[in-house]
C-alpha cells in the first residue's frame, strides 16, 4: 500500500515538473524568439535617415577631447557646417541632432554619458510644442537604435515602456524585409548617405523648395507656452548634471524662418520669450534668437531645414556667438551669401490637348503657373471616389489646400498621382468616411505633409502603395514615416 503511494506521489511530482517546464518554455519561447531576432536578423533601416543615428553615437562616444557638441532635431543636421566651427574655435565639433521625430528627450539621454570636462553643449531644438516636451516616438526608436543596440541602456526609464510596446511592430517589419531579401533603400535627401563625418546633412540643396516659401502648416509661435513645464525640469537635470561632468552649456536657436512666424510676434513677445528661457534655465543664453529669425530664401524644404547658403549664414552666427561666450577676443567674418530664394519653376511637358478627366469636379486657384485645389464642384460632394487630377488647364496640380475636400462627406477613397507637392494640414477635415488613399506615385520626398495631415479623416485610413519602391520610399520618408503604420504593398 505503502509503495502504490510513493509511486503515485512520484507520479504526481513528475507531471507537475513536466507541466512547469512547459509553461516555463511556453514562457520563455516567444522572450528567446524576439531576442534572436533583434540580435541576428539582418538590419534594414541603415540606409535611411534614421541609419544615422548610431554613426552620431559612435561619434559623440568616441570623442574624447574637449568639444563642441550641439544638440537638436533635423535643424541642427541641416544647419550646420562643423568643419567651420571645428576650424574657427579650435575644438573637435559633434553634430548631435537628427530627428524631431525621436524627441529632444532621446537625443539628450543619448548624450549624456559622454559631456566630458571642457566640453560646450549646446542646446538647440526646434521652437517647437513637440521637441520642447518629453515626446518620444518608440516606431522611429527602434529604427535609429537598430545599427547599435547598446543605445538601448541609455534610453530613459520613462521612456522602457513605450519602447517595449513598439517592439512588435518593429520587429514584425524587420522579419517581412528579411523573408522578401529586401532592405529599405529611399532616394532623395532623406537617407544615410547624405550625412557627413561630423553628422551635418552635406548633400547639395541650393534654394528653397517649398511651394510657399515656407510651411503654412507649421507656425512658429515664440511663446511660452510651446515649453512643456515638465521638459524644463529635464532639460534643467541635464544641464546640472553636464556641469558637474566639467561641461558649459547653453540654450542656442535654431534657424527660424521669419515668414512662419505667428502674426502676433513682436520684438516685445521674443524678448519675453527669452526672459523666460533665461528665468527657467539653469544655463545661459548664447545669442539672440533674431540672430536666427533668417530670410526665407535661406531654408531648402521646412521652416527650419537651411539650404546651403543658410548654412553658412547660421554657421557665421554660432562661431561668433561661442567665441564671444568663450572669451577668445577673436571672431570669424566673411562675406555672407544672399538668401538664394526660390527654386526655379520647372515647366513640366504637358500635352494641353489632353484634359484630365477629374479636373471638372473641382474648384482650384492658380500660383505662380501651378494650381492649387481649394474646393469641389457640386457634383463631387456626394461621390464616393475621387482622383486629385494632375492638370488643370494645362497646368499641373501642386496643392491640396486646407479645406479643400472638407464637403466630401461620402468619400471613401481618393487617388493621388504625380504632380501634387504639398497636402495642406485640414485638406480631409470632414472626410470622416475616407478610407482608402491610393498613393499612384514614387517619390515621397516630392509630396510633403504634417503629423496631422489626416485629422478629420476615418481611424481606419489606409495608404495603399503599388510599386516596391514606393511603398519603400513613402514608409522610410521624412515626411510620410508619421503615417507608416497606415501604408500597405499590394499588387495591381
Amino acid at each position: 500500500m505503502k509503495n502504490t503511494e510513493k509511486k503515485e506521489k512520484h507520479v504526481k511530482n513528475s507531471l507537475r515538473t513536466v507541466t512547469l517546464c512547459i509553461l516555463l518554455t511556453a514562457l520563455l519561447l516567444p522572450f528567446v524568439f524576439c531576442l534572436c531576432s533583434l540580435l541576428f536578423l539582418p538590419e534594414i533601416y541603415g540606409e535611411t535617415f534614421l541609419g544615422e543615428l548610431p554613426d552620431k553615437f559612435a561619434l559623440i562616444k568616441n570623442t574624447k577631447e574637449p568639444k563642441i557638441v550641439v544638440i537638436g532635431g533635423s535643424s541642427t543636421a541641416f544647419g550646420l557646417d562643423s568643419a567651420v566651427i571645428e576650424r574657427e574655435t579650435g575644438m573637435k565639433t559633434v553634430n548631435f541632432g537628427l530627428y524631431a521625430t525621436l524627441g529632444t528627450k532621446l537625443m539628450l539621454d543619448l548624450a549624456e554619458d559622454y559631456i566630458g570636462k571642457g566640453d560646450i553643449v549646446v542646446l538647440a531644438p526646434e521652437l517647437d510644442a513637440q521637441t520642447l516636451s518629453l515626446y518620444f516616438n518608440a516606431e522611429a526608436a527602434w529604427q535609429g537604435i537598430e545599427g547599435d543596440l547598446s543605445m538601448l541602456f541609455h534610453v530613459g526609464k520613462s521612456d522602457i515602456g513605450k519602447l517595449a510596446g513598439g517592439f512588435f511592430g518593429y520587429i514584425g517589419k524587420r522579419w517581412e524585409y528579411t523573408l522578401s531579401g529586401r532592405t529599405l533603400s529611399p532616394g532623395g535627401i532623406y537617407r544615410h548617405d547624405s550625412f557627413n563625418g561630423y553628422g551635418d546633412i552635406s548633400a547639395a540643396r541650393e534654394y528653397n523648395v517649398m511651394t510657399y516659401g515656407y510651411d503654412k502648416s507649421q507656425t512658429i509661435e515664440l511663446t511660452e507656452s510651446i515649453v512643456s513645464p515638465d521638459f524644463i525640469d529635464y532639460l534643467n537635470r541635464f544641464i546640472d548634471i553636464a556641469k558637474l561632468h566639467g561641461a558649459d552649456v547653453y540654450f542656442g536657436f535654431c534657424p527660424v524662418n521669419r515668414d512662419a512666424l505667428a502674426p502676433s510676434t513682436t520684438g516685445e513677445s521674443v524678448k519675453a520669450f527669452t526672459d523666460f528661457l533665461g528665468e527657467k534655465l539653469h544655463c545661459g543664453i548664447l545669442g539672440s534668437p533674431w540672430d536666427s529669425i533668417m530670410d526665407s530664401g535661406y531654408f531648402y524644404d521646412t521652416n527650419f531645414h537651411l539650404n546651403d547658403a543658410g548654412v553658412t549664414v547660421h554657421t557665421a552666427v554660432l562661431v561668433n556667438d561661442i567665441l564671444r561666450e568663450t572669451g577668445s577676443g577673436k571672431s570669424y567674418s566673411l562675406r555672407l551669401p544672399e538668401p538664394p530664394g526660390k527654386k526655379p519653376a520647372d515647366t513640366p511637358v504637358i500635352d494641353p490637348s489632353v484634359v484630365d478627366p477629374f479636373e471638372n469636379y473641382f474648384e482650384y486657384e492658380e500660383f505662380g503657373g501651378s494650381i492649387t485645389i481649394t474646393g469641389v464642384k457640386e457634383d463631387a460632394r456626394l461621390m464616393t471616389s475621387l482622383e486629385i487630377p494632375k492638370t488643370v488647364k494645362g497646368m499641373p496640380v501642386t496643392v491640396l489646400a486646407k479645406g479643400s475636400l472638407s464637403s466630401c462627406s461620402q468619400l471613401s477613397s481618393l487617388t493621388i498621382r504625380e504632380n501634387l507637392t504639398l497636402i495642406e494640414d485640414g485638406a480631409f477635415e470632414g472626410c470622416t468616411a475616407l478610407v482608402s488613399v491610393h498613393m499612384r506615385r514614387e517619390e515621397a520626398d516630392d509630396l510633403e505633409v504634417s503629423a496631422n495631415v489626416f485629422s478629420g479623416a476615418s481611424g481606419k485610413l489606409t495608404i495603399y502603395l503599388y510599386t516596391q519602391s514606393s511603398y519603400d520610399s513613402f514608409f522610410a520618408g521624412y515626411w510620410w514615416a508619421h503615417h507608416s503604420s497606415r501604408m500597405k504593398l499590394v499588387t495591381d
